[in-house]
Formats: structure tokens, C-alpha cells, sequence
């Protein structure tokens, strides 16, 4: 064996369904070999995993870091965040200021952006929507991880009717990626909010009625019907309802390459969240019920709910506050690229996921589904040197003042107390973060383009 870089011994390795005593030799950012720690070469560059789990980087496929003022989230804060939080890849949405991703000049001026910040590897989605379906193609070319359509007519990649949608499918179909959406009626969004505005509601809670679970559920049960007909492949983003996962099922049993995400908002929390936090829990689609919950996780385990995303959506403090006496004036959407992972451990140590599901379902399939795989996603030789250690047996309290979000004091977690803690980020055999300390270089990120369609 050619000599590596650096060696992890001690390690418990999830490698698919299976757990591995084991070690991991790294050369040049690869993994050279997975062998027994007696068949692995001395070096003196080595991590003693004492008997933690390692598991294949850990991949959030939906944030939104890409703002524009020194007072919100950029790719420095938001890629430190990222590591802090144990993950080595993160996916970026397209935007929706004056710099939103529409075509291939604007991804490679992102890209180039990100280069130049990032702490760990990246993605970038272009959007797909009425004003720029003749760009679609170009930013696959471009390395385009994804498209982002929202079926609400609020951004600079949505549509205004089923015919533009069904453009926008065919058009993503040709480039073999995958076409994420944002699945809420909006015609029926807007009725039922300008039902509440008329009878004079402003409080937290009229936002969770101003969009029904039927809202996201009628938009899901079109979108696969207008998914199967034009071929695309249809991803919905952040869903949030128990009347989802059998129609994702259904699909699924068909034939029909569908996939979908939740977030731990929807596993965690409900609408009475917005009780007690009112604006900073405002977040599209609305937190809902505690037998959505259970939908969810019980799809989750069984994978028909593929994955799970954080979608990170950073505010500021002023932003959330506009909306303390009046919910309509809020931004909706949270921080949770830097929590989710402690919080999603806590419940893998309460049985609601196993070690290899949770790993399947944050790094593995999602790494497929983007067409990454195996260079990441993977402990395989070969393989992205990428890496996330958790101890499971570590306790911790979220702390808002000490997270590296720049929307830190938004967080709906503080105070929590959380058991399963990342301990070391790995980005193609450098660590990034140790011990919830970033120790990784700004800029080190790479970008990370489709390996297949």
C-alpha cells in the first residue's frame, strides 16, 4: 500500500445496512483502503475514533446561505455552521435577491463566490420557472446540482399555472436532474390567507391556518401526475404532511421516480411551537400536527420519506420581529443547518431511526439522488475522503450565543438539551471541525457537479 495521508483507526464504520469494526487509510483525498486497524500502516498523521461511529459525510441538500448584506448568511458563516454542525457537503438554493442562480453566467458567479469562502464541499441548483426555461439546459451544462421551481408566485423561478409548470418539468426532464420543488397550491394558499387577513387575524397561529395541509397536498398529488407524464423527476422539498407519504408511496410502487425530504422542523416541533416563539417559527409550509409527526418518521424509517434537509433560511433578528404583531409581515423560514444533526441523534439514541438509516438518509441517498455517487456519499475506496464521527454517548445543551449561524439568536432549539453529538468533520481527509470547534480553512470548499444525470 502506497503510504496515506492520514489513517482513522478505532473506528465503528457504517457501510450501508452493516456496521464494521474497522479503520479507514486516506491518500491524496481518497480513500485508499477499509481494513482491520492491525492491517493498516503506521503513519504519523492518525485519528483515534475510540470506537465512535464513522459514518460517510454527512450532505444537507437544501440551504440557503446565498444573501446580500453583511448582516446575513453568507458561505463563510454558513459553511462554518455547516462543519460545526458535522456535515461536509451542503447544497445551496438559487437565491431570490438581484443575484438569484438563472442562468449558467450567474451559477459560475456563485460558484466562484463560494470558492472563495467556503469551509466545506457545495452544490449549487439553479432556478426553473416561467422567466428563464430556455436557461435550464445551460446550467446543467454548468454543473447545476438540481432545480428549485416554487409553485407559489413570489420568486424569480416560479410559475404562474400548470402549463408553465409543465414546461418547466419538461425542460428539467431532458437534463436528467433532478427538479425540487416547493409543492403548495397557491391560489388556495392565497384564499385562505386573505380569508384570515378580512376577519383581522395577525397572530402566530393564522399563518398555520393559511395554509392547510391540503394545500401541499393537492400540489404534491399534481406534481407526480404531471411528473410521470412529462419524465422529469419530480423531488419535493421539505415536506411536512401525513397525507404526503402515502401518495410518495404510491408513486414510489408504481414506478415512478419520485423522491421527497422532510426537515426536522416537521419531526419536531408543531403549530404551538408558534405559541410560544411566534415570528421565528414561521416557516413555509406552516409546522403542523403531532400526527403529521408521526407520518413522517414512520416514512422516514421506512424509507419511503428518502431524506432529510434542514432548509436553513436565515433571517435577521429585525426581519422575525416585524412580525411579532403582525405574522403577514414576518420572513418566513429558520436556521437549522447547524442543529439538525445533534437534534437527529438524539432521536437515532431514542429508537425512532437507526445508525444505518440515519446515515442513508443524510448522506447515501441523498448523494444518489444528485447523482454524486459513490464520490461521496460513500466508505469505499475510491471515494471522496469525507467524514462525519459521532459520539452517541455525548450530552450536550444547544446554546443559541454559541452557534456559528450569523441567525444564531433565531434558533427554535436553544436550550435544548440533545444526546449524540458530531465530534469531527472530515472534507476530503482534512478535518474541518473538531469537537464543535472549526478548525478548517475558508475557501478549502470545493465545488461538487453531477457525476451522472
Amino acid at each position: 500500500m502506497i503510504e496515506p495521508d492520514l489513517v482513522i483507526r478505532n473506528g465503528r464504520l457504517v457501510l450501508g445496512d452493516s456496521v464494521v469494526q474497522g479503520g479507514i487509510a486516506v491518500k491524496d483525498g481518497k480513500i485508499a483502503a477499509i481494513a482491520a486497524d492491525a492491517a493498516l500502516p503506521r503513519v504519523g498523521n492518525e485519528i483515534d475514533a475510540h470506537g465512535n461511529f464513522v459514518l460517510p459525510g454527512l450532505i444537507d441538500c437544501h440551504v440557503h446561505f446565498s444573501r446580500i448584506t453583511e448582516e446575513t448568511e453568507d458561505f463563510r458563516s454558513g459553511t462554518q455552521a455547516a462543519a460545526a454542525g458535522g456535515l461536509t457537503t451542503i447544497f445551496d438554493m438559487p437565491g431570490s435577491d438581484e443575484k438569484a442562480v438563472l442562468d449558467a453566467v450567474t451559477l459560475d458567479d456563485k460558484r466562484k463566490e463560494a470558492e472563495s469562502l467556503a469551509f466545506v464541499d457545495f452544490g449549487l441548483f439553479g432556478g426553473a420557472g416561467k422567466g428563464n426555461i430556455a436557461k435550464i439546459s445551460e446550467m446543467a451544462q454548468a454543473g447545476a446540482i438540481g432545480f428549485k421551481t416554487f409553485m407559489l408566485r413570489e420568486t424569480s423561478y416560479s410559475v404562474d399555472n400548470d402549463i408553465q409548470l409543465y414546461q418547466v418539468l419538461e425542460e428539467t426532464a431532458r437534463t436528467g436532474r433532478p427538479n425540487c420543488i416547493h409543492a403548495e397550491n397557491p391560489d388556495l394558499v392565497d384564499y385562505f390567507a386573505q380569508r384570515l387577513i378580512r376577519a383581522g387575524r395577525k397572530d402566530p397561529i393564522a399563518h398555520a391556518e393559511s395554509r392547510p395541509n391540503i394545500c401541499e397536498v393537492e400540489a404534491i398529488s399534481r406534481l407526480f401526475l404531471l411528473g410521470k407524464h412529462s419524465g422529469a423527476r419530480v423531488h419535493i422539498v421539505h415536506m411536512s404532511t401525513k397525507e404526503g407519504v402515502p401518495i410518495l408511496a404510491q408513486a414510489k410502487d408504481k414506478g415512478q421516480t419520485v423522491s421527497a425530504e422532510t426537515c426536522p422542523q416537521y419531526l419536531l416541533l408543531t403549530k404551538e411551537t408558534m405559541r410560544k416563539l411566534g415570528p421565528y417559527a414561521k416557516i413555509n409550509p406552516p409546522l403542523r400536527e403531532e400526527d403529521d409527526i408521526k407520518a413522517l418518521w414512520d416514512g422516514l424509517s421506512s424509507g419511503v420519506v428518502d431524506i432529510i434537509a434542514s432548509d436553513h433560511a436565515p433571517y435577521t433578528k429585525e426581519e422575525k420581529d416585524l412580525g411579532r404583531d403582525d405574522i403577514w409581515k414576518a420572513g418566513p423560514g429558520n436556521p437549522g443547518v447547524e442543529t439538525m444533526v445533534p437534534l437527529l441523534l438524539t432521536k437515532v439514541n431514542e429508537g425512532r431511526l437507526s445508525i444505518a438509516r440515519f446515515a442513508e438518509a443524510m448522506s447515501t441517498r441523498v448523494a444518489r439522488l444528485f447523482g454524486i455517487y459513490p464520490k461521496k456519499g460513500s466508505l469505499q475506496v475510491g471515494s471522496d475522503a469525507d467524514f462525519t464521527i459521532v459520539d452517541m454517548r455525548k450530552e450536550s445543551v444547544i446554546e443559541a450565543g454559541k452557534l456559528y449561524t450569523k441567525s444564531r439568536a433565531l434558533t427554535l432549539y436553544d436550550g435544548w438539551k440533545v444526546k449524540g453529538l458530531p465530534i469531527m468533520s472530515v472534507v476530503r481527509g482534512a478535518v474541518v471541525m473538531q469537537e464543535g470547534k472549526v478548525v478548517g480553512e475558508e475557501g478549502y470548499g470545493r465545488f461538487v457537479a453531477p457525476l451522472t444525470s
